[in-house]
């Protein structure tokens, strides 16, 4: 008959699985809460069941295992309780990166710097390698092709989301069209902060593609208006 110890046992054993299952599956990160947590409770578990049946070797790694697990979580937590975010800042995450974590979302926005923008500065060079990824916080861009303006481009777009990993060719010339607050951060940056934190990667490619997406979908509106109307496309997109 399974007593207590026993029970406690096996509902420690169920937790240490899957706290690793969890983590191979990619549903819980190595350096957060949940994972340190899981492993905190299996340990305490599995340490109570060997009062029934004491193994001093266990006892040992299980306390190992406990203390390990409240010092991460006590890193994470001393990591993330300082963490603050401008009126800005918040608006970007808000805007492009909602379900990012406050830490990572810490690291991508010290990787790059707030600048002012005067009317005329240009972003990207079409046929250029990008070498930033840029978010307009306000103010707004032209986007050019062969010296003409096709497009315009207004607060929380994003400039050079699609080659800015690779540093690939622009596809289009970007000046600033009025005073404008960006935030940018270099090519180079943003490679090495993926490398070091892979986590991010998924983010970055999800807020890309959405905002890629919306700048094609107001651009086939505007050249449909302009069909319609017998004007070039010169509205904002």
């Amino acid at each position: 008959m399974i007593d207590i110890y026993q029970l406690a046992g096996i509902a420690g054993v169920v937790f240490y699985l899957g706290a690793y299952g969890l983590l191979q599956l990619g549903a819980v990160r190595g350096n957060g809460y949940p994972y340190a947590l899981m492993n905190l409770i299996g340990a305490s578990l599995v340490l109570v069941s060997l009062f029934s049946s004491w193994n001093l070797f266990s006892a040992i790694i299980q306390v190992s295992w406990i203390t390990l697990s409240v010092l991460g979580m006590a890193r994470v937590w001393l990591m993330t309780r300082g963490l603050r975010f401008n009126a800005a800042e918040q608006t970007l995450l808000d805007d492009h990166f909602p379900t990012l974590r406050r830490l990572d979302a810490r690291k991508l926005l010290n990787a790059g710097a707030w600048v002012d923008c005067a009317a005329g500065e240009t972003l990207t060079v079409q046929d250029a390698p990008v070498t930033q990824l840029s978010y307009l916080h306000d103010g707004g861009v032209d986007i050019e092709i062969g010296g003409q303006v096709i497009a315009q481009v207004g607060a929380g777009g994003f400039i050079g989301e699609m080659g800015c990993m690779a540093s690939a060719p622009a596809s289009a010339t970007v000046r600033t069209n009025a005073s404008t607050r960006i935030f940018a951060v270099s090519s180079d940056a943003l490679r090495r902060l993926v490398k070091r934190n892979p986590d991010l990667g998924p983010h970055l490619e999800f807020a890309f593609s959405g905002n890629t997406r919306a700048k094609l979908m107001a651009t086939n509106a505007l050249l449909h208006q302009s069909m319609n109307a017998g004007q070039p496309v010169s509205e904002t997109a």
